[in-house]
């Protein structure tokens, strides 16, 4: 039996450690706010006043102006329109780099995706006079709602009857019925049913109704119309508008009654070879070589206020206001380079990390705000500050920081009308902030510049859920001055304080990785207690807090990356670790799990690395490098792919080839991410990895 402190018995034994260090932070923290003591409260005023949420949010309607589809008109304008706000803000080095996407080209893993525009895009309902058909309610117009139309449709035209085929991903949907000719009504993506509808029955062309996300809201309003694909690389060609349950359900009411629903469609769209526009600029600090990077994505249908014209406008703000104030002298120019990029969703991140690979080599952080506005009483969401994946980095830790003192400054504010950072914008709300510090999630370009390709520590700020994401209610209605002004303080404050960090002297981010380290190892020991009552085994659990303390060590290590730690403040933070260690009840290492047995020696002891000229992360925006691969070479699909986490999110198979790093065995990777996740099979793992070899995106080191 593997003795290892229970929950309780660890607060216990971890009590007066942690109230040491409280006592440590609190001597140290003199003319801040609370016991936060990273910079100065000078500095703190100074970026809380100047940022603007108003300004921000100003800039959300000018960018929701514009349908930002990948190379089209409209995200160029969206482009220009942030180019020229950093020129008139007087930031260096303005660029709009222009990078070439014709469907042909690859950056890394990404196949560029051709620009996609549409001209003209409407739908009608007819009826019957005089044996003819006319026109008599227009159902969806691309000019007023251009999200009615589906992404990467193409020109083409008809007048038919619709036909519901239900999901419309099986043959069983189509049975008895005749489509070919006619409109199909479908509760799928377009995507998901073109290959079937249009490509072997002949459909004229796809209505859909498909829902929202899934989320505690799912469902609840008929009137939302959700933004619609079609595969950019699918042979099989046609248009797709998408329609709201609300339309769809009254139609299928009439067709059950054996009513006839005929329909006019008319698209002028269509792929052309384009380019991905990202603008980018700087506020140059005293060293050029390193960097600390803000990041968003500005493609994505009119409006999407939320999703991302938030996480744009937000730092272009601020951009804004950091030259301000350090023109002004405000604040200190920082040691280190301050970047803000614009790009196109994940395949905008993959191009441009795989076409100036300068930028990964200088960038020492990086923060990615997505959806950052939402008002939490209209769109439901809670702002989350998302950890980097199994990469180690203080910079997490900071973030949390700076993220908890605008919590229990907000939230002082709203239940007394006082508070030293309330941090409230005057057309905003006045709530407390609450947001959550979380682990690691996908769906965003943060999972780029973090992927085992780059290695980039990363901050992922993110509203969840959103019940208007990615639909035509994503407008600057929801967006709250207040949320974004918070959201920019946490990101700003985090940024310019690992722009301006003396490692060298650094006391209170010493303390702060001690307390970090507390709460890392309570959660632990949760953890174990709920692993031992699933079932798991000893060696499991001795494998979970392996990981942990590996992960502390890197934590430590990850400190030398912004500068040289003197040797005396590396040793205690290495004898605290020790003593944290010796208090949970594991020595060494810990043991080790079974995977070498299962696996035997030689399969388990396989090193592999990344290919280098294949980087970015699998599944990319609109095209998935290893599905390709899979079906090209007549592959089975590995099944760690489809596999949970737990959390909701198929993250094993990403974080599986985070883990590739030349060093790591089959059996390392294993252990590892059973301790990041859940316990899982080594033959999965093992069975992946070879898979990656098979395809070319890793290699066996030998």
């Amino acid at each position: 039996m593997v003795e290892i402190q229970s929950p309780r018995r660890l607060l216990h034994a971890l009590g007066g450690v942690a109230v040491v260090i409280c006592a440590i932070v609190s001597s140290t923290a003199s003319a801040q706010y609370g016991s936060h003591s990273l910079i100065p409260s000078g500095t703190v005023d100074a970026i809380g006043q100047e940022l603007s949420g108003t300004r921000a949010k100003q800039a959300v309607q000018a960018i929701t102006l514009h349908h930002r589809m990948r190379g089209s008109v409209g995200y160029e304008a969206a482009a220009r329109f942030v180019e020229d706000s950093l020129r008139a803000y007087g930031l260096s080095e303005v660029e709009l780099i222009s990078l070439p996407a014709d469907g042909q080209r690859f950056y890394g893993t990404q196949r560029s995706r051709p620009a996609w525009n549409a001209s003209f895009a409407e739908l009608w309902e007819q009826q019957l006079e005089g044996g003819t058909w006319h026109d008599r309610q227009r159902i969806a117009s691309y000019d007023e709602q251009p999200i009615s139309l589906a992404q990467d449709s193409v020109s083409g035209q008809a007048s038919a009857d619709l036909v519901d085929v239900g999901v419309g991903t099986s043959e069983t949907d189509y049975r008895g019925k005749e489509v070919r000719g006619r409109l199909v009504l479908t509760s799928s993506q377009p995507g998901e049913v073109s290959q079937l509808a249009i490509g072997r029955y002949g459909a004229a062309g796809i209505v859909s109704y498909v829902r929202n996300n899934r989320t505690a809201w799912w469902g609840d309003d008929p009137t939302l119309i959700r933004w619609g694909h079609l595969y950019a690389f699918n042979p099989v060609r046609g248009f797709a508008f998408m329609v709201s349950p609300g339309q769809a359900a009254a139609w299928q009411t009439r067709l059950a009654r054996g009513e006839t629903v005929h329909l006019r469609a008319r698209v002028e769209a269509g792929q052309t070879p384009g380019a991905y526009l990202i603008p980018t600029a700087i506020i140059p600090g005293r060293d050029r070589l390193h960097e600390i990077v803000f990041t968003c994505h500005l493609d994505h249908p009119r409006p999407s206020a939320n999703d991302n014209a938030s996480g744009c406008a937000a730092i272009l703000e601020i951009a804004r206001a950091l030259s301000v104030l350090i023109e002004a002298g405000r604040i200190p120019r920082p040691e280190r380079t301050l970047r803000f990029v614009w790009p196109p969703e994940i395949e905008g991140s993959i191009a441009l990390l795989n076409a100036r690979p300068e930028f990964a080599q200088r960038t020492l952080a990086a923060f990615h705000l997505d959806m950052v506005g939402g008002n939490t009483e209209i769109t439901k969401s809670v702002l989350r500050i998302y950890r980097s994946p199994s990469l180690p980095s203080f910079v997490n830790d900071v973030a949390d920081s700076f993220a908890r003192l605008v919590n229990s400054q907000s939230q002082q504010f709203a239940d007394t009308g006082r508070a030293e950072l309330p941090l409230v914008d005057p057309q905003g709300d006045r709530r407390g902030l609450q947001a959550i510090m979380g682990r690691f999630d996908t769906g965003s370009d943060h999972q780029v510049w973090a992927e085992g390709s780059w290695r980039i520590p990363v901050v992922y700020l993110a509203d969840w859920p959103d019940r208007y994401i990615h639909t035509n209610r994503d407008s600057l209605a929801n967006i709250d001055a207040t949320k974004l002004d918070r959201a920019m303080f946490i990101t700003a404050a985090t940024a310019y304080y690992l722009a301006t960090v003396d490692v060298s002297d650094a006391r209170p981010l010493w303390n702060l990785l001690r307390e970090s380290a507390l709460h890392r190892a309570w959660e632990t020991s949760i953890r174990t207690d709920a692993l031992r009552a699933s079932g798991g085994s000893d060696a499991d659990i001795a494998n979970l807090w392996r990981f942990h303390f590996a992960y502390e060590e890197g934590m430590i290590a990850s400190v030398s990356g912004f500068g040289r730690v003197p040797d005396n403040t590396a040793e205690e933070a290495r004898t605290w670790n020790g003593r944290l260690r010796a208090l949970v009840g594991i020595g060494g290492e810990g043991s080790r799990t079974g995977c070498v047995a299962a696996l035997g020696e030689a399969s388990s002891a396989f090193v592999y690395q990344r290919k280098p000229n294949l980087l970015g992360p699998l599944i990319g925006m609109g095209y998935n490098y290893l599905d390709e691969q899979l079906v090209a070479q007549h592959l089975p699909r590995p099944a760690l792919l489809d596999l949970d986490d737990g959390y909701g999110q198929i993250s094993y198979a990403y974080e599986a080839l985070d883990l590739v790093d030349g060093h790591r065995t089959v059996c390392d990777i294993r252990d590892d991410l059973s301790a990041i996740n859940r316990p899982v099979s080594p033959g999965l793992v093992a069975e992946y990895l070879a898979m990656l070899g098979r395809v070319g995106v890793i290699e066996r080191v030998r």
